[in-house]
């Protein structure tokens, strides 16, 4: 009996080797001989990284781009052929992405180990050796992946405007965070064959989608405004000793930014080694009490229900039984002075009793009309709202404190807006720093909104203007800030600073805002009465940690405010308004004269 199944025992075995054999040799031919194979086991599906869109200035300049990086990798066992020894290969390699010989000879003589065929040899931008190291006449082994290099083209400036995108692409602040989405584009995708080499067979390709570029972002900065705002903050955080500031120049009819400015800032590079001081964008991620600045609003806001006008006269003692813990001047004052000469001289008595007058829930109505207490919607990630309580909420101290700019914090974006609707005759626009986006194929993707909100009457911003003309005239507190040719209607603001809500002695954030022209100044031209526009508002801010002796917005803001617009008249064309102050014979007085240009 057991004789009888040994010859099945025998051949069962060899029938079964012998089939598995016949079946191998067959996958095998099929896979080098037949380019018809269609076997799921050598189907492949692979995405292709789609271009990341560029970022322009106004005008179209490139800020922001990506260029095609590639990242070569060693195969050891891949190396060399009959035709090509290896060693000639580790000689072509070394030679074309310029590294030692002996450390591509290291690198091919490992056989083990955790990524031991994928070792990195190099990564480069050149054309000439992307074409070089895929070249298999000269060289094998090699891997080449497709990678992109981010290139800000202007270096550390406009860094929080244009932000960094980390290793793996995305958008981590700046306009590349809030536009990734836009900018990142649509990877393409291939799906085909390869075969027993792993090599794609061309003519069995099934899918090819090629990827859709990014959008092009373009934006309302002037990089050339943009350099000489970021000098001049530069210049007067030396100058006076401050560790931090910004700087915004906006637009006056569209409240587009022509220049956002933060000190420190960064490499947006190496945006991953910059400090959180250095990242933070204090234009518009920094809440602050703004101090004097915000008492043109409450003159603006009084003298368009009609509770005052300029020429309203108010006494300047301060224990007044008619209201209650009026703030004090730090200044001698007159006994009695007009609504005008309180924004001139800036009176913290005057401008509180103003706050009492008008009360509580229309100031607090003017600020919502003005912007404060919520976003402005600029295409920044990060912005903050500001802190502006519910009128309900003011004790009576608050009466005659938020008029002043106490009890209150806003941002810098938001105090430049409002000083806009000012400067635009009431009317106030969203502020914007993204001019549109658009596809690969000149379409349109994004427009910002052009919307605008009445925040008070035209008479009414006319009037506030040219009460802040005097500021920077003979007796305000900002005289610093004249500009030669050009009138100028601003206010000062030195806010004390607090932390967990006690001020700090001795700690300033000062403050000037200034709109230039002030629109509300004639000149003789040709024998007629002429009035230039306002162009722009300009806000600076210089935050002090330590005590400093400029401290005040009138002596150290209102100087770097006057050598950036000085510099943006000029580049901007705008006529002067005072043009007898430009003739030879023109002799005024003027304390900063000497201080270098831009």
């Amino acid at each position: 009996m057991a004789s009888r199944f040994e010859g099945v025992r025998f051949w069962l075995p060899v029938a079964a080797m012998a089939a598995f054999g016949i079946y191998v040799g067959q996958k095998l031919v099929s896979s080098h001989v037949r380019p018809s194979v269609n076997s799921i086991s050598y189907g492949f599906s692979s995405e292709l990284a789609a271009r990341r869109g560029t970022i322009c200035c106004k005008g179209g300049r490139p800020v922001a781009e990506s260029t095609p990086l590639w990242r070569y990798s060693l195969d050891p066992r891949s190396m060399g052929s009959k035709s090509m020894p290896r060693e000639v290969v580790m000689e072509n390699i070394a030679s074309t992405l310029s590294i030692p010989k002996e450390k591509v000879a290291v690198m091919a003589a490992r056989t083990s180990g955790p990524g031991w065929r994928h070792q990195f040899l190099a990564e480069s931008d050149d054309q000439a050796v992307f074409a070089a190291m895929t070249d298999r006449r000269r060289i094998l082994g090699v891997a080449v992946d497709d990678l992109q290099r981010r290139r800000y083209l202007c270096g550390r400036s406009l860094s929080h405007v244009l932000g960094s995108v980390n290793a793996e692409g995305v958008g981590s602040c700046g306009i590349e965070q809030r536009f990734n989405s836009r900018l990142a584009g649509t990877p393409g995708k291939i799906e085909g064959i390869k075969d027993a080499y792993g090599n794609e067979i061309r003519d069995r390709r099934v899918t090819s989608v090629p990827p859709t570029p990014g959008d092009t972002v373009t934006l309302t900065v002037d990089v050339n405004l943009q350099y000489a705002a970021e000098k001049a903050l530069k210049w007067g955080m030396a100058e006076f000793g401050a560790e931090s500031g910004w700087c915004i120049v906006m637009d006056v009819g569209t409240a587009a930014v022509l220049a956002l400015a933060s000190m420190p800032d960064f490499d947006p590079v190496q945006y991953g080694r910059a400090t959180d001081a250095m990242k933070i964008d204090r234009a518009i991620a920094y809440n602050f009490e703004p101090g004097s600045v915000m008492k043109t609003i409450t003159a603006a806001a009084a003298i368009d229900c009609g509770r005052v006008t300029p020429e309203t006269m108010y006494s300047t003692d301060r224990n007044d039984d008619r209201y209650y813990r009026l703030p004090h001047d730090s200044h001698a004052m007159p006994p009695r002075m007009s609504v005008k000469e309180a924004i001139v001289h800036s009176s913290n008595t005057v401008m509180g009793k103003i706050g009492y007058d008008l009360g509580p829930e229309r100031m607090y109505d003017a600020l919502k009309r003005f912007g404060f207490g919520a976003k402005t919607g600029i295409e920044l990630p990060g912005e903050e709202c500001g802190i502006l309580w519910h009128w309900k909420k003011w004790d009576k101290a608050s009466w005659s404190r938020v008029p002043i700019g106490q009890a209150v914090s806003v941002t810098a974006i938001q105090l430049v807006g409002a000083y806009q609707a000012i400067a635009n005759d009431g009317v106030r626009m969203h502020p914007h720093i993204v001019e549109k986006a658009e596809d690969a194929d000149g379409r349109t993707t994004y427009m910002p909104q052009d919307a605008a909100a009445v925040a008070v009457k035209p008479e009414t911003a006319r009037k506030v203007r040219q009460m802040m003309v005097g500021v920077s005239e003979m007796g305000g507190t900002a005289r610093r800030a004249r500009v030669k040719g050009y009138s100028v209607a601003g206010k000062t603001g030195t806010a004390q600073k607090a932390k967990d809500g006690v001020y700090l002695q001795g700690l300033y954030c000062a403050s000037y805002c200034g709109i230039i022209p002030s629109g509300v100044v004639q000149f003789d031209m040709d024998g007629k009465r002429h009035f230039t526009d306002p162009s722009v508002v300009i806000l600076v801010s210089l935050d002090f940690d330590h005590f400093a002796t400029f401290h005040q917005g009138g002596n150290s803001s209102a100087v770097v405010f006057r050598k950036l617009a000085q510099y943006a008249m000029r580049y901007l064309g705008v006529t002067p308004d005072r043009p007898d102050e430009l003739s030879p014979e023109a002799s005024a007085e003027d304390e900063v004269e000497l201080l270098p240009l831009l």
